[in-house]
């Protein structure tokens, strides 16, 4: 979903998000990046996924914070994927993070 006509962008990522497919998400995230100052990622649709999807959220959320913009999510990490998220300890507080607040995964955002 690309409009350039509205402040936030919306990408709604579904099916599987392996290393085969992530490609796909990257390229869609970098497109939402360049042309929005907040983009918000529905992970609602997410049917099956791997630690490519986790490394791609956080790098795009880098990436965001750069450029002085933001990375969101539509709503908190559930299911499967908050149990991996938890598992894999990206649930914890951490202090270090420069945008500080809740962990990342666990955040919403109410952007229209």
């Amino acid at each position: 979903m690309h409009n350039t006509n509205q402040e936030n962008g919306l990408v709604e990522l579904a099916g599987a998000q392996t290393v085969r497919t992530i490609g796909a998400a990257h390229d869609r995230l970098r497109t939402e990046i360049e042309a929005h100052a907040a983009v918000r990622v529905r992970l609602d649709g997410i049917e099956d996924f791997d630690l490519s999807l986790i490394q791609l959220l956080l790098a795009a959320r880098r990436a965001a914070g750069a450029a002085g913009k933001s990375l969101t999510l539509a709503s908190p990490a559930t299911g499967a994927l908050r149990t991996a998220l938890d598992r894999a300890g990206f649930l914890a507080s951490d202090p270090a993070d420069p945008l500080g607040g809740p962990p990342f995964w666990l955040q919403a955002s109410d952007l229209s």
